[in-house]
């Protein structure tokens, strides 16, 4: 039998290096605690609760009540909860795990659930602000309506050809659309139809767009296919992104930001439906009842349901607080494209089969049915109840709040891709598959053109406009000389009319002046035109100068706190490391007094000193070398802390010369 002494050697030699001195990643040290204490119940084969711990993908995915570890938060993260017995239900249900092994898991967790050593770690997704309103929010927010402010024009990328995109959607208030392009969601302003702004979205390519209820948050979903999938969310007045909701496996084909800003719904082509908190980032819920990919999701004006439709024609509405099913409408044959609310209880939903449907949640019935294409590819409400549809005949529809079809829009190039109708119903704008975007005014059918999923760069617009102003100031020298002609006509003929006698000679001269002056006023509404358009065109030099340099600013900003957050990494390996060399220095201790009774447990007390001599070597040179790398960043981030308020304050200078004052109040 052991005596105490040698029970305290075996156990000091049992304890690991020091896990501050290290990296606890999931393959080195949670799955053979796993294995060990877990795998019995949560396997791929037995996953119970829908729990399955044998696999770092499989963990991440969470279980039927959503996902199980939030990155940098092991408080809040269900796993170390259950685990030690801080919740319900607890695991393992009879003996807790030793407190070395749930040590072991806490630090995992807040060191960012590293799958190996050479992962990324995997942080929070907690928001920056409370997004959550008191109650739903669907009507018109008071004051102005929400419009970009200060936001980039520069694209973040600039391709040879563009592609098709399902991301499309007008704010509910404002004269505003959202269009998602490579790796950026595209703002324009619906009157003017010029670039408003442009979002980053540097993880992939979105797939759905959405406007809050209230008009000032876009939600973009999407990501890149077979690899990652999520929803980003940005404050459209400063283009700051306050939220990033989920970390899926597959791209998000769908998302929806619930009317009272609690919820976010995500699905896409795992099937499921999951809905997400702003208030923490958190997935809540997680729904299985779908037999495809999910299309299509949104939440209803009052935030009580949450419909989802799917590729194989399935319509299924949820309780969105409680993430449970309420109705389930089968009355589609193909794949759902769209869906809206027309009521907080009437669901209108869009398919490939060429039918809109609407529906009654409360009496769960099919209330009205219209052949509105020969397969609807996308469909769109405003706010008053006005719908744009788009098919695969190449054509685009409006419909009134009535459900009556009004103006058609017929496409040469492709099949469209969706559609929507500005916040006040006058314009429609839709996509094709080519990557084409179409705008058109609803009263007279005329087509505009301005929009592009694919914008000009800054310098290349300042190109495109200084070749316009040439050939403005061109046209209007010719215009002027052609105003001189008429103006001169015009007073010929008058002459020649007051000394004519004969009633004949006066008939022919009286029909030659009406001609003079119907050519000098369309020589003058020519030139006011022209002018009007010279006048627009030199504003906009203004406008790209300054965008220009708010790309230059922007950058900077960005470089600033790269380097920022570079200097607290190295701060906090600082911390790390004296924390390491703290605990490596109380075992070395502790080591040194065990008393050892064999050869083999002295080599082993031997190695033990070793390594952890070697650990407080290593961790004293790991603090030295990220404290004087922290140190060196000092001067540089205060030069650059100084260069960027300069620009600042030469911006709002800029600013302050090139936006008209009519502008300035618009707040835009």
């Amino acid at each position: 039998m052991k005596t105490p002494k040698l029970l305290l050697a075996a156990a000091a030699l049992a304890l690991p290096l020091s896990l501050h001195a290290q990296k606890i990643t999931y393959d080195e040290h949670i799955l053979p605690l796993f294995k060990n204490q877990c795998l019995k119940c949560h396997n791929s084969d037995k996953p119970k609760a829908d729990v399955d711990l044998s696999t770092y993908g499989a963990l991440m995915r969470g279980g039927s009540s959503g996902s199980i570890v939030t990155g940098g938060d092991p408080d809040g993260s269900v796993l170390y909860k259950v685990t030690t017995h801080a919740a319900e239900p607890t695991m393992p249900p009879k003996n807790k795990l030793a407190d070395k092994e749930l040590d072991l898991i806490k630090k995992w967790i807040a060191g960012g659930l590293l799958e190996n050593s050479g992962s990324k770690a995997v942080t929070s997704n907690r928001p920056k602000v409370d997004l959550s309103l008191s109650g739903a929010s669907f009507d018109k927010p008071e004051g102005a309506p929400p419009m970009p402010g200060d936001l980039l024009l520069e694209p973040v990328l600039r391709t040879p050809r563009t592609s098709a995109s399902t991301a499309l959607a007008a704010s509910p208030w404002a004269p505003l659309a959202a269009l998602g392009g490579q790796k950026q969601v595209l703002l324009y302003n619906t009157d003017t139809l010029q670039l408003a702004g442009v979002l980053p979205f540097p993880e992939g390519f979105p797939h759905d767009v959405k406007f809050s209820r209230n008009g000032k948050l876009l939600l973009a979903s999407g990501g890149r296919g077979a690899n990652k999938g999520l929803a980003a969310v940005w404050d459209i007045t400063t283009g700051e992104r306050i939220l990033t909701a989920g970390d899926e496996l597959d791209v998000a084909l769908t998302a929806d930001i619930s009317s009272n800003q609690k919820w976010i719904a995500l699905g896409g082509p795992d099937r499921l439906v999951k809905i997400y908190a702003t208030a923490t980032g958190e997935q809540l819920y997680k729904m299985k009842k779908h037999t495809d990919w999910v299309l299509a999701a949104e939440f209803n004006h009052t935030s009580t349901y949450l419909a989802t439709g799917d590729r194989n024609g399935g319509v299924i509405v949820w309780d969105a607080e409680a993430g449970q099913e309420v109705q389930t409408f089968t009355g589609h044959r193909a794949a759902i494209t769209s869906l809206a609310w027309r009521s907080p209880d009437l669901l209108v939903s869009a398919s490939e089969d060429g039918t809109v449907k609407t529906w009654s949640v409360k009496e769960a019935v099919q209330v009205k049915t219209v052949n509105a294409h020969n397969s609807v590819t996308g469909l769109r409400l405003t706010v008053d109840g006005a719908m744009a549809t788009c098919g695969r005949d190449k054509t685009i529809s409006t419909w009134d709040k009535e459900g009556n079809k009004g103006k058609t829009f017929t496409l040469t190039n492709d099949v469209p891709v969706r559609a929507t109708l500005t916040h006040d119903g006058k314009r429609v704008i839709a996509t094709d598959w080519t990557g084409k975007v179409y705008a058109w005014n609803v009263a007279d059918g005329k087509e505009l053109t301005g929009l592009s999923l694919n914008p000009p760069t800054i310098a290349e617009q300042q190109q495109i406009v200084a070749e316009n102003i040439s050939a403005l100031e061109a046209a209007l020298l010719k215009l002027n000389a052609t105003l001189t002609e008429s103006t001169v006509a015009v007073g010929k003929a008058k002459t020649d009319l007051e000394a004519a006698k004969d009633d004949n000679a006066k008939r022919s001269l009286t029909l030659a002046a009406e001609v003079a002056t119907k050519k000098q006023a369309d020589a003058k509404l020519a030139l006011e035109q022209a002018d009007a358009e010279l006048k627009n065109a030199r504003s906009g030099v203004d406008r790209l100068k300054l965008g220009a340099f708010y790309a230059k600013f922007w950058r900077a900003k960005e470089d600033f706190t790269a380097k920022k957050d570079e200097q607290k990494r190295l701060l906090a390996t600082v911390e790390s490391a004296n924390a390491a060399i703290k605990q490596a220095e109380t075992d070395l201790k502790a080591a040194k007094k065990v008393k050892t009774t064999t050869k083999e447990e002295k080599n082993q007390l031997a190695k033990r000193i070793t390594d952890l001599e070697k650990s407080i070597t290593d961790n004293k040179k790991l603090a030295s070398n990220s404290k004087s790398a922290a140190e060196k960043l000092v001067k540089p981030l205060a030069t650059e802390e100084k260069r960027v308020q300069a620009m600042a304050a030469e911006y709002q200078k800029l600013k302050a010369v090139s936006i008209p004052a009519s502008v300035k109040s618009a707040k835009l």
